[in-house]
């Protein structure tokens, strides 16, 4: 009997030495080696830190722009890096570190580079705006065109920003090299952009943007160059943009002429032509005035109800005398014929705000409420002195909001609009609101302070006399 119970448990413990080993062995995790396998881990999986070992070639690396790509052949991955030496694109290299969920899609977390040679850069994958913007092409080397709407070199960087537009959606670029000594040339230019995709996410790992990051001079390719000098070209009118043509709308810069009615450096250029408004954005600052008449070259697109120009330029050809506005009542301005106008109509005053700079009118047209603003600075004066009841005529750059209920037909009427003001004299007081006036109880209540006071006087002569007599 005890030799059993001995042979059992020599069995149980063979059985035991068998089992361990197995049990080690599913414990330990295996290592990835491909960029592939590490994007296909969900956020909590790569955060589980699990051994990665990659062989791939650096497609983009700048520690200043915070981006480090290396792509094997199944993928490109982003590579989270501390106290390493830079990198240049091209270079082959083996990673070690493990996974880590990252801010977008997981990443590698490096522990250690070894620079084995040099290679070329994987070949672009073509893509489509609607790819890139899907987020799935994160960290990869892709290709595509677009037109160039504005370039902007920093010098404390050394990198030039392109602005692109593909497909109808607008990308940056970021470059060292430009394939021109003059920046102009490529405005309206098609260019070909081969470099990593740099996804811009929030802190919910949401995509908002992307940008193109180019790690050498063949990454931007001019397919074709702009056709023309813009300037040279002969103007259209404002209500011609957008307009239907059999050939369709032009995807190249329109010239356009008007008088200037608004300008804010850096920002927007307004101007009129006689029959209609047109808002300008744009990134200059050179001065210019309403009344001034211009020249603005820029790419035509859809507003919130009319035409806008993107990224403008514009130069200045003549002075004329300040454009008077449209007189117009309710009913008129939200027809929308008025929007980006110079408008001037009759409204009540009903609260003064002010949001940091921004100082801001609300008013009325009979019961209809809308909003009139002054984004300039405090110093150029307030609506302080403005009392709430006030009457007011009201002068301004009138933007239509649309709503959602937009029919074709004269009877369509804009959901509401906002004035653009130039200054506080936009604002001219009609009448000032009435002062207050004391309530009809005023005189029940004086005459209650004065018995009040009597009954006082009487009772403090009543003590003195009481204090007299006492006293004898």
């Amino acid at each position: 009997m005890k030799k059993i119970k001995i042979i059992r448990m020599l069995v149980l413990g063979i059985a035991i030495m068998g089992v361990l080993p197995a049990i080690h062995a599913e414990s330990v995790e295996p290592t990835l080696t491909t960029a592939a396998a590490v994007r296909g881990l969900s956020a909590d999986d790569a955060e589980k830190h699990l051994p990665v070992k990659l062989h791939g070639v650096v497609t983009f690396y700048d520690d200043g722009l915070f981006s480090r790509f290396v792509q094997d052949d199944t993928a490109g991955i982003y590579l989270q890096v501390t106290n390493s030496n830079p990198l240049v694109p091209g270079q082959i290299i083996d990673v070690d570190g493990v996974t880590g969920s990252g801010e977008f899609a997981p990443v590698v977390l490096v522990a250690s580079i070894q620079v084995t040679g040099q290679g070329p850069l994987p070949e672009a994958r073509p893509v489509s705006a609607e790819e890139l913007l899907s987020g799935s092409q994160d960290s990869q080397f892709v290709e595509i065109s677009g037109m160039v709407r504005s370039v902007n070199y920093e010098k404390p960087t050394g990198d030039y920003y392109l602005e692109i537009v593909a497909d109808g959606e607008r990308f940056t670029v970021v470059t060292r090299e430009v394939p021109t000594n003059q920046l102009n040339d490529l405005l309206d230019a098609k260019v070909r952009v081969r470099g990593v995709c740099a996804t811009l996410f929030n802190r919910q790992r949401q995509l908002f943007g992307v940008r193109l990051l180019v790690p050498n001079a063949d990454g931007l390719t001019v397919v074709k160059n702009a056709p023309f000098n813009p300037f040279s070209a002969p103007a259209q009118s404002i209500d011609s943009l957008l307009r239907f043509t059999p050939e369709g709308v032009t995807s190249h810069r329109v010239k356009v002429t008007g008088t200037v009615t608004y300008f804010e450096p850096g920002r927007a250029i307004f101007i009129q032509d006689g029959s209609q408004g047109l808002q300008c954005q744009t990134t200059l600052r050179d001065e210019v005035k309403p009344g001034d008449q211009v020249e603005i070259v820029g790419w035509p697109t859809k507003g919130e109800y009319s035409p806008v120009l993107e990224d403008a330029i514009y130069r200045k050809t003549g002075v004329n005398s300040e454009p008077k506005p449209d007189v117009v009542d309710l009913n008129e301005i939200l027809t929308g014929v008025h929007d980006s106008k110079l408008v001037q109509l009759s409204a009540k005053v009903l609260q003064r705000v002010d949001r940091g700079v921004n100082q801001f009118l609300l008013l009325s047209a009979g019961d209809f409420v809308f909003q009139a603003y002054l984004p300039a600075d405090a110093s150029i004066g307030r609506f302080s002195d403005l009392p709430s009841g006030s009457q007011v005529n009201v002068t301004g750059i009138c933007l239509i909001e649309r709503g959602n209920n937009w029919q074709a037909g004269k009877d369509w009427r804009a959901k509401s609009f906002r004035l653009l003001l130039r200054s506080p004299q936009d604002v001219q007081v009609v009448s000032l609101a009435p002062t207050s006036t004391p309530p009809d109880n005023w005189v029940l209540i004086v005459g209650a302070m004065e018995l009040i006071i009597l009954i006082v006087v009487i009772r403090l002569a009543l003590y003195a006399k009481w204090k007299s007599l006492d006293s004898k």
